[in-house]
Parts: C-alpha cells; structure tokens; sequence
C-alpha cells in the first residue's frame, strides 16, 4: 500500500482515506477517539502517525484517495 506522504492531514483526507464523511471524522475526533488540533482558522488537522495508528486501532481497512 501507497503510504500518505503529508505529515498532517486534514479531516476530509482523513475521511477519503477511511472512506467515510468529513462529519464522521468530526465526530471521532469530538469523542477523543482520534487525536488532532485545530488551527486559529478553526480546521482540523490530523498527524499522520495518529491516523494510522488510529486506523490500526480500529481495524479500518485504508483506501488510497482519488486525486481532485
């Protein structure tokens, strides 16, 4: 598998990846489930070690995003 060559992601990267919506990736990362920051503009932003351990965690098979 291609790994994620960015160190931070944003939520919608995350939720390409995961293949689920940028609300879900809100919602895990509300509950504390996963591990991100926000900036002073009020995104989100995700380490890349944290996603992956997070999808390991919870057994979330990882799909490479399309290109926009």
């Amino acid at each position: 598998m291609e790994k994620i060559c960015a160190e931070y992601l944003t939520t919608g990267t995350v939720a390409r990846h995961c293949g689920v919506s940028k609300v879900t990736v809100l919602r895990w990362i509300e509950k504390g489930n996963l591990v991100a920051f926000r900036l002073p503009g009020g995104q989100n932003r995700i380490h890349r070690d944290d996603f992956y351990a997070f999808a390991a965690k919870h057994s979330i098979p990882l799909r490479m995003a399309q290109p926009k």
